[in-house]
């Protein structure tokens, strides 16, 4: 899926239940970004049993940080580091 997305020029950010060693690996296959959706150390149980809690919080908030990421790229493109000034 993310291969298809990067042909349409699509941002891909891939949410898991965990983030674990490796999983840098998935950026050649075109995920610009990864989360995990637990919020904190959790049991297998309570992640299974929350999970889709958990997967809504974690879309919520990696969809609260698209703006603030647009805005602080708009900034830096118009504002010289203050070692320059």
């Amino acid at each position: 899926m993310a291969r298809r997305a990067k042909l349409s020029d699509r941002p891909v950010l891939a949410l898991a239940g965990t983030a674990g060693e490796g999983a840098h690996e998935v950026r050649p296959a075109g995920v610009d970004a990864y989360s995990s959706i637990l919020p904190a150390p959790v049991s297998l149980t309570e992640a299974l049993g929350r999970g889709g809690e958990f997967l809504t919080d974690a879309a919520e908030r990696a969809l609260r940080m698209v703006p603030t990421g647009a805005r602080a790229v708009q900034t830096a493109g118009t504002q010289r580091p203050s070692s320059v000034r």
